[in-house]
């Protein structure tokens, strides 16, 4: 259990680091919300069922990192790699494509991934 110490410790960590408070660990999305990437920092295949996507939503100034899943879908890896490609394409031309995910409403449902051109 982290104690008041600790949490002070991550603190001045996280700052001296340059980090948001928000970059130490991935959020959980909520479910059918669109975020929106202006950038893509890093894409992470965390494992088949798992990916994090860093970077700058639409309307915000820090990075963010959230971890989308896609706990029973019967084939996960499909759907990811197509988000792989998305992903990177969005990374390699800053400020030419926006991407978005959206978590599905439950366990069953697959997250969506789409590339915009601006």
């Amino acid at each position: 259990m982290l104690n008041n110490r600790s949490l002070r410790f991550a603190a001045l960590l996280a700052a001296s680091l340059g980090l948001a408070p928000s970059a130490l660990a991935a959020e959980t999305p909520q479910s059918n919300k669109p975020y929106i990437f202006e950038t893509v920092d890093s894409y992470v295949v965390v494992n088949e069922r798992r990916v994090e996507v860093t970077g700058i939503l639409q309307g915000e100034s820090a990075p963010r990192t959230f971890a989308f899943s896609a706990n029973a879908i019967s084939n996960p890896h499909l759907l990811f790699t197509r988000c792989d490609r998305m992903a990177l394409l969005a990374m390699s031309k800053p400020g030419l494509y926006s991407f978005e995910m959206v978590q599905g409403a439950d366990s069953y449902i697959a997250p969506t991934c789409r590339l915009t051109r601006r």
